[in-house]
């Protein structure tokens, strides 16, 4: 485009062929001498850590027209001694050349200044999305950790009342409790450094909380598992994505041996699936109210599909995508 205007303004001087294809090479290698002048002159005064931004902007501005100024006259000088023209041409109004020069060379290089100024401005644009997206992911993991090392109080409460009960009624059932509690807490607390993990690896802790449960409260919660064995074996899920769904239906459901709750985890279309049926509670524990938002998040920021919610009168659903990696 500004190669085009330079020629339309060249043709006004000459209409011999030949000659605009001389000035045609002459502008593209003004502009691109110019540009590469301009990147050198923006690296050596626009410095955004230095103070005084406004005085070097100006400083940048007007050592680049100077600088338009010189490399036009070494382009000139280059193009009359390879050739052998007179760069004005024979008999032409010499003035009148130059002013048209000078006008040409100063629209160009506010062309290309313009040019520049919007790369730079799109690569800002992109670096501040970036940092922002890093940020939010730091604030995320953050979050996720807090999540998995803040142990609720009133779960530990429950389980320790439950081993006490327990080894008074049934040792062996108190000591399996102990192991799915530990296994529990181990994982809980840890401090991985992983976004995502094996299915296996998630069923295998979301089952400990289950089993744990499932002691707790007998027939009044049943669940069920049915997820092909090559899935569980080679895809992931984000770390510490499914228990949560399973406490969150223990947590705002009554579970009555009259009315059990049934917690199904299953795979349809590329989806975990963790649904229940809905038997809401008078009153309800208290919440941070971080669990699916945080999830969300995290599918988010890994690039993955989000996730999908879904509530009748009689069951809650929520689909997590499986991933590839």
């Amino acid at each position: 485009m500004t190669a085009l205007l330079a020629f339309i303004f060249l043709s006004t001087v000459t209409h011999d062929i030949y000659t605009l294809s001389l000035r045609f090479l002459q502008v593209i290698l003004f502009m691109s001498a110019q540009s590469f002048a301009n990147v050198f002159l923006l690296r050596i005064f626009i410095n955004k850590s230095q103070p005084g931004l406004q005085y070097s902007k100006i400083k940048f501005y007007v050592s680049s027209y100077i600088t338009t100024i010189a490399i036009w006259l070494c382009v000139r000088a280059l193009y009359s001694y390879q050739t052998g023209i007179r760069w004005e041409g024979e008999g032409a109004n010499v003035m009148q050349a130059y002013c048209l020069a000078i006008v040409a060379i100063f629209v160009l290089n506010t062309l290309i200044l313009t040019l520049q100024n919007l790369v730079i401005l799109q690569h800002n644009k992109a670096q501040s999305e970036i940092e922002n997206l890093q940020l939010q992911a730091n604030i995320s993991e953050t979050a996720n950790l807090l999540l998995r090392q803040q142990i609720h109080p009133h779960f530990l409460f429950n389980a320790l009342n439950t081993i006490k009960s327990l080894y008074k009624q049934d040792l062996q059932q108190g000591e399996d409790y102990l192991v799915h509690l530990a296994n529990f807490l181990r994982v809980s607390i840890s401090n991985h450094t992983t976004k995502t993990t094996l299915i296996k690896n998630e069923l295998e802790f979301c089952l400990d909380y289950l089993k744990m449960q499932k002691i707790r409260f007998g027939i009044a919660l049943d669940y069920s598992i049915i997820i092909p064995e090559e899935i569980i074996e080679n895809k992931y899920l984000p770390f510490f994505s499914l228990q949560p769904l399973v406490e969150n239906a223990l947590k705002h459901n009554d579970l009555t041996e009259e009315c059990p709750i049934l917690i199904t985890i299953t795979e349809e279309n590329g989806y975990l699936l963790v649904a229940n049926n809905i038997q809401p509670r008078n009153y309800k524990e208290t919440s941070t109210g971080q669990g699916l938002s945080n999830l969300a998040e995290r599918y988010r920021l890994l690039g993955a599909e989000e996730i999908k919610i879904s509530s009748d009168n009689f069951f809650f659903t929520v689909g997590i995508k499986i991933l590839d990696k």
